[in-house]
């Protein structure tokens, strides 16, 4: 019986990867499992799993061989459950990765590649000390990979001692991320399988102008945060996206970055986190939908794009009241999400 290297894909999957980002990570696995079945070695013994985590963590894919594994579609939700991905991760290590006994070998070690670009919003301390402790410290070969300008390297550190961070999250980078994962898999399955040194997986071989090793001692970052995500809907056809913006640090100013569809509406966290004062936001991205280039604020604290008309009703898209004026004076108070 071959033994099998299990090989799985921890994938962050919050609204805050809405856009570029998550249609970039979909074209990276899909790239990833193509060159891996090129490589008669990699086909023989690297299986697949994929876990995405967002409000919460799903096995979307349980361990596969490379010649069933089927892509699945990633889906964008509220929320970043890097705790549960981790309880998740240890149930199918545990259930799904055959054991060296006294009488035969068992599956090589599994490596895991972690990819998240914010912080998580659950319970997640317990999971990684779990995994960081000394009875599964052999669990698994663990990457964290932090994306993007708002990943606390520290947490990534209490879950695995190699932590990587791609700075710029872009469909480019990610592409260049996922061309070094593929190679770090292929020379994986040939070091294993012919017992050719410990470290398994290089990290003097990163890319350089993608990816670096993480300072454990990154300063935490106090104030507002670097970004902020508004839900929204398109008052034509009713359907959700979500806006993204970047805070300009000099004047302590929203500023519009860009709007993205969504394909399932969900409340999120908005009542978790205090509300942002509209004099904080300057301008907002076009309706990705329809193009409409401002948003209105309905009564229910709902927003939806509007096309600037300020004659006859406006149905609100959430709440499906007619309003048939809508005016603000002054600032005011907008919910928002963790994305």
């Amino acid at each position: 019986m071959t033994r099998r290297l299990p090989v799985y894909l921890l994938l962050d999957c919050s609204e805050s990867m809405a856009g570029p980002a998550i249609e970039a990570v979909s074209t990276g696995v899909n790239t990833l499992i193509n060159q891996l079945r090129g490589n008669p070695l990699a086909l023989e013994t690297v299986y697949m799993s994929v876990i995405t985590f967002s409000r919460e963590a799903r096995q979307v894919l349980p361990l596969t061989e490379l010649i069933g594994f089927q892509p699945p579609k990633l889906t964008v939700r509220p929320g970043t459950a890097l705790g549960g991905a981790l309880r998740l991760l240890i149930d199918c290590l545990n259930r799904e990765v055959v054991k060296t006994t006294e009488y035969s070998k068992g599956d090589y070690k599994p490596l895991v590649f972690i990819l998240t670009d914010g912080q998580p919003t659950d319970n997640w301390r317990e999971s990684a000390d779990k995994i960081r402790s000394r009875k599964d410290t052999k669990i698994a070969n663990i990457y964290a990979i932090g994306c993007g300008p708002d990943v606390d390297s520290e947490v990534l550190y209490r879950i695995t001692d190699i932590v990587l961070m791609m700075p710029d999250l872009t469909p480019d980078t990610v592409k260049k991320l996922f061309i070094w994962l593929t190679a770090s898999i292929q020379t994986a399955s040939v070091k294993l399988t012919t017992k050719i040194g410990e470290e398994i997986i290089n990290t003097s071989d990163l890319p350089k102008d993608v990816l670096e090793i993480a300072s454990k001692f990154a300063p935490r970052r106090e104030g507002m945060p670097r970004q902020l995500f508004l839900h929204s809907r398109c008052v034509r056809n009713r359907l959700p996206y979500l806006m993204r913006y970047q805070l300009i640090e000099e004047y302590q100013k929203y500023i519009p970055v860009a709007s993205h569809r969504l394909e399932v509406s969900e409340e999120g966290d908005a009542d978790l986190l205090p509300p942002i004062n509209s004099s904080l936001i300057v301008g907002c991205p076009p309706c990705p939908y329809c193009e409409n280039p401002g948003v209105l604020v309905c009564s229910c604290g709902a927003l939806f794009c509007d096309g600037g008309s300020t004659t006859g009703g406006v149905i609100c898209p959430t709440c499906n009241v007619q309003i048939q004026t809508i005016t603000e004076e002054g600032s005011f108070d907008i919910k928002h999400i963790q994305g």
